[in-house]
C-alpha cells in the first residue's frame, strides 16, 4: 500500500530541511485562537494577530467593542498557551470614512488616482498627506489603549498587505506608475507632513530629459527620501506606546547597488532593470531606510524568503544577485549596531517552500520565521502543523 501523502511529504522534509540554528523563534500569520494549544505543542512560539482598522474604527469617532473584545479574547488564548503575540497593526485595511479627507488618494504622473477595493491593497496617501497620517496616528494610539502593549514584536511597513512601499508600477493599464503627483505632493496646496519637502522639481514627469538628468535625479532622490519619511514616522509613532521590537517589512528584491543610478541615467522612463520590475516606483531602496535607521530595536523583516532560487545567486560577490533574505540580511548586519532579521513566506508552495524557508532560515541564521499561513496547515494536504514543527525544530 503506498505511504500516505503527508508521510511522503514529511520524508521529504526530514531530508530537505536539516537542524536549525538554535535561537531562531517560529511563528505563524492567520492565526486561529481555537488552534492555539496544538500550535504550541507543535513548537509554534508566537502568532501574528492582525487587527483591522476598518473593523475597529468603522466611523471617525467610533469603536466596535464587540470586536475588541474578541480581539481580547483571542489574546488570553494564546497566552494560556504559551503563545508569544506579535501585533500587526493593520493599517492596510482602513476605513472608508478615511478617504473622505481631500487628497487622500495617491495620484500618478498620468492622473490617475490610485484605489483597489482588494483587501490589504487599498492604501492611503500616508506619505504625502499629513491628515493621513494624523488619522493613523490617533488609530495607533487607540490600538494600543484598548488592547494594551504587551506584545513580543509590533509590525510595520504602512502600505499594501501592510508593507513598506508605494502603488505599483502597473495600474490602469499604464506602466511605469510614479505615485507622486497629488496636488500637496507636487507644492500646490499644503498638507505636506513634517520633515517632507514638495516636489523640486514640479511639473516634470518620468521620461522626461534634462541636462545631465538632473531632473530625473532630484525627482528620485525625493521620491525616496518622501517614503523614507514615512518608514521613520512610524516608528517613531509606535515608540510613543510601545518600548520592544519593531519589525519593519520589507517586500520585492528591492533596489541593488547601481540600480538607481541606472534608472535615473534614463531619465526614470521605465526602461532600466529595476523599473521593469517596478522596484524604483515602488520605492523599494532598502539600503537608504535600514541605513536610516536610528532605534536599534528594529528588525529587518523579509517578506519573500522563498524567491527563487533561479533568480539569485548566494555565491556571488554581486549583491544584485543575492536572494531578498541574504541582501536584507546583510544590509541589518552592516548595520551600526547591528539589527535583528526575521522573514515570511509568500503563503502557499507546499513542501517545497517549506524546505525552501527552513533552508534559508538556517544558512542566515535569522532570528525568527513566520508560516503563511496557519489556515494551510489544518487543511488535509501537505504541510501540515506536524511538518512545521519539525522542519524548525532544533
Amino acid at each position: 500500500m503506498p505511504a500516505p501523502l503527508t508521510t511522503l511529504a514529511t520524508l521529504l522534509l526530514l531530508v530537505l530541511c536539516p537542524p536549525l540554528v538554535a535561537g531562531t523563534t517560529l511563528g505563524v500569520l492567520q492565526p486561529d485562537a481555537a488552534r492555539a494549544p496544538a500550535l504550541s505543542a507543535a513548537g509554534v512560539r508566537e502568532v501574528v494577530l492582525s487587527v483591522s482598522w476598518d473593523r475597529l474604527q468603522p466611523r471617525p469617532n467610533g469603536l466596535d467593542r464587540d470586536y475588541v473584545a474578541k480581539l481580547r479574547a483571542d489574546m488570553a488564548a494564546y497566552r494560556a498557551a504559551g503563545l508569544g503575540i506579535v501585533l500587526d497593526l493593520g493599517m492596510q485595511y482602513p476605513p472608508g470614512w478615511l478617504f473622505a479627507h481631500p487628497h487622500a488618494r495617491y495620484v500618478n504622473q498620468h492622473g490617475e488616482v490610485f484605489a483597489d477595493p482588494a483587501p490589504g491593497m487599498n492604501a492611503p496617501n500616508s506619505v504625502f498627506n499629513y491628515l493621513i497620517r494624523e488619522r493613523q496616528r490617533d488609530y495607533i494610539a487607540g490600538i494600543f489603549r484598548h488592547l494594551g502593549s504587551d506584545w513580543v514584536a509590533v509590525r510595520l511597513g504602512g502600505g499594501w498587505y501592510g508593507e513598506l512601499n508605494y502603488p505599483p508600477a502597473v495600474f490602469g493599464g499604464k506602466a511605469n506608475c510614479y505615485w507622486a503627483f497629488d496636488p500637496i505632493a507636487q507644492g500646490r496646496e499644503p498638507g505636506l507632513p513634517e520633515g517632507v519637502r514638495p516636489c523640486p522639481v514640479p511639473g516634470w514627469k518620468p521620461g522626461q530629459a534634462s541636462a545631465d538628468h538632473a531632473a530625473a535625479r532630484s525627482f528620485a532622490e525625493w521620491y525616496l527620501d518622501s517614503l523614507q519619511n514615512y518608514h521613520d514616522w512610524q516608528i517613531a509613532t509606535v515608540r510613543g506606546h510601545y518600548a520592544g521590537p519593531l519589525m519593519m517589512m520589507y517586500p520585492s528584491w528591492g533596489i541593488r547597488p547601481g540600480q538607481l543610478d541606472a534608472a535615473i541615467a534614463g531619465d526614470l522612463a521605465g526602461a532600466s532593470p529595476a523599473e521593469k520590475n517596478g522596484e524604483v516606483q515602488r520605492g523599494f531602496d532598502f539600503t537608504r531606510f535600514i541605513g536610516g535607521i536610528r532605534d536599534p530595536l528594529v528588525w529587518v523583516h523579509c517578506t519573500w524568503i522563498d524567491s527563487d532560487p533561479a533568480w539569485s545567486d548566494e555565491t556571488s560577490s554581486n549583491p544584485a544577485r543575492w536572494s531578498p533574505p541574504r541582501f536584507l540580511a546583510s544590509l541589518a548586519r552592516a548595520h551600526n549596531p547591528p539589527l535583528r532579521v526575521s522573514a515570511e513566506n509568500t503563503g502557499g508552495g507546499g513542501p517545497a517552500a517549506l524546505a525552501l524557508s527552513a533552508n534559508r532560515v538556517r544558512e542566515l541564521k535569522l532570528d525568527a520565521f513566520y508560516w503563511a499561513f496557519c489556515p494551510d496547515l489544518f487543511d488535509g494536504r501537505a504541510p501540515e502543523l506536524d511538518d512545521l514543527g519539525r522542519a524548525f525544530s532544533p
